[in-house]
This record gives C-alpha cells, sequence and structure tokens, in this order.
C-alpha cells in the first residue's frame, strides 16, 4: 500500500519543526546559562577581590612585624646585597675581578687533567651602578 504524499509532507514537516524547536530550546537553555553565569561572575569577582583584600593585610601586617623586630637598624635589601656582593669580590657591577678567579680556577683544573688550559675570554664590557 502507497504512502498518501500529503502524509509525507505532513512527517517531513512535523520532522522540520521539531529540529526547529530543538534548535530554540537549546538557545533559551544557553541564555539562562549565560544570563546565571554573568550573575555568578560578578559574585565570584567580588568573592576573588575579598580574599585578594584578605591576604594582602596578611601580607602588610607580616611586613609591619618584621620592620619592628628588625628596629630601625635593620639592614635593607640593597644594602643586604651590596653586603654580599662586597663579601664575594664584586663591588658594584663590575665582576671582572671574580671573571679572572674563575679563569685561574678554570686553568688549574685544565693543568691537574693534564691538558692545556683554555684560551681567556673576551671580556665584557660593563657599566659601574650609580650608588
Amino acid at each position: 500500500m502507497a504512502k498518501k504524499p500529503q502524509a509525507s509532507a505532513d512527517t517531513a514537516r512535523k520532522i522540520w519543526l521539531a529540529g526547529i524547536g530543538a534548535y530554540g530550546r537549546a538557545f533559551t537553555e544557553a541564555q539562562e546559562q549565560v544570563a546565571k553565569l554573568t550573575g555568578e561572575s560578578a559574585r565570584v569577582f567580588d568573592d576573588l577581590v575579598a580574599k585578594g583584600e584578605e591576604i594582602e593585610r596578611k601580607v602588610e601586617e607580616g611586613r609591619r612585624k618584621m620592620g619592628e623586630r628588625l628596629g630601625p637598624g635593620g639592614a635593607g635589601f640593597e644594602e643586604r646585597i651590596r653586603r654580599m656582593r662586597e663579601k664575594i669580590g664584586l663591588i658594584g657591577n663590575d665582576d671582572s675581578a671574580l671573571e679572572a678567579r674563575v679563569a685561574a680556577l678554570e686553568a688549574r683544573v685544565a693543568t691537574l687533567e693534564g691538558r692545556a688550559p683554555p684560551k681567556p675570554r673576551a671580556k665584557r664590557k660593563t657599566t659601574k651602578k650609580k650608588t
């Protein structure tokens, strides 16, 4: 028994409408999710700001306590770096003394290993930091 052409057209139209309906439903649900996330994103952002403020407060409190322990005579970071550089023979940005020491050690190691010392490296141009 052959199907009526009208029944095939109705079925095709219903399939088409079901597809459009599915698309419409997905679109509506997506819009709802975006609206929900937009509202939540503001809350999440505010929560992150509050957490950042809390961390900032704790860091500042720790820095203040450290300053109290060190007192007014406590050395600042730059002073500690200057003293460290001084101890290893680096004053300012001039590292030629350190390079000379490394070159001497390399030559000595080469001699102990029974090979020729390495050729001296070309000196780098350095600028002294103004203090």
